[in-house]
């Protein structure tokens, strides 16, 4: 990106910084008011709500381009970094285009797994949740999973082989819990605005926040997650790096198709039941 030639283009490097770390200046840039006034400042990515909204658009597209018969069952799988494109899910969802639940996928960068599977919005994997995954995914690295290995930034991003996922603390992940906070609250939308406020503090002040079992409940209605490991990821690839060029957020998304047909999470999740299998669509 800094060997960008065009002369309307400014290209700034943040040295020794990951993607949550250059979102928080960003973002802080943003809610100062009088340098966004003075300055213009306008975003390109999912911050913007414009992207949203045009990312809707892809699911409705998607739907009505599979034949009539396997529309019942259909199933969106997403790679998830900054939780743009599965949010524009959720709210496709919510606009009555009928789908099962959004499954976020995502790296060792897994906060967002952590969270549909204990309620807990934290930047570190806690002991208990460690010995939950152990079985499931690979060590990072050699690293204990979910601990910070070498790789690994200050802010605990980790260094994967999908950079584009490389992300903690999504931006439009906060979008998602104003509405889970409404619906597990009075509906009002200044008391879900403060409840938000809460959570981020705390999660901003601590590291972590637990939302609770009654907004994971609410949460995982629409969603659940899944987790891929480099070493888990690595033998797909094998087979499409003859004939395809993988981006970089591949790992996942070639993996999950698979092991989705073979199972449904264990964590608290009812079983498939006997008839038509899901038709599941890879959002790329």
């Amino acid at each position: 990106m800094a060997t960008v030639p065009d002369a309307n283009v400014y290209v700034v490097a943040v040295e020794d910084a990951d993607f949550d770390q250059c979102q928080s200046i960003v973002k802080t840039l943003f809610s100062d008011a009088d340098f966004n006034k003075a300055h213009r400042l306008g975003a390109i990515n999912s911050i913007n709500w414009a992207r949203i909204l045009a990312q809707i658009v892809y699911y409705f597209s998607a739907y009505f381009q599979l034949p009539e018969a396997k529309r019942e069952k259909v199933q969106f799988v997403v790679p998830t970094g900054n939780f743009g494109d599965i949010l524009a899910g959720y709210y496709a969802k919510r606009l009555g285009l009928p789908m099962g639940e959004l499954v976020v996928a995502t790296n060792e960068n897994d906060i967002l797994e952590r969270f549909f599977r204990t309620g807990r919005y934290a930047r570190e994997d806690l002991p208990d949740e460690t010995v939950a995954q152990a079985a499931e995914t690979a060590a990072v690295n050699g690293s204990s999973d979910g601990a910070q290995a070498a790789g690994s930034s200050d802010s605990g991003v980790k260094v994967t082989h999908s950079p584009a996922m490389d992300i903690l603390l999504s931006s439009n992940f906060e979008r998602l819990l104003f509405y889970l906070a409404q619906e597990t609250g009075s509906g009002d939308r200044a008391e879900a605005q403060a409840t938000l406020k809460g959570w981020m503090d705390t999660l901003k002040k601590d590291g972590q926040v637990d939302l609770g079992k009654k907004v994971q409940a609410v949460g995982s209605r629409d969603f659940w997650a899944e987790r891929v490991s480099d070493d888990q990821a690595g033998w797909p690839l094998s087979f499409l790096v003859h004939s395809l060029t993988p981006d970089p957020r591949a790992d996942p998304k070639v993996l999950l198709p698979r092991r989705l047909v073979r199972r449904r999470p264990a964590h608290g999740r009812r079983p498939r039941r006997p008839g038509p299998r899901r038709q599941e669509v890879v959002r790329y």
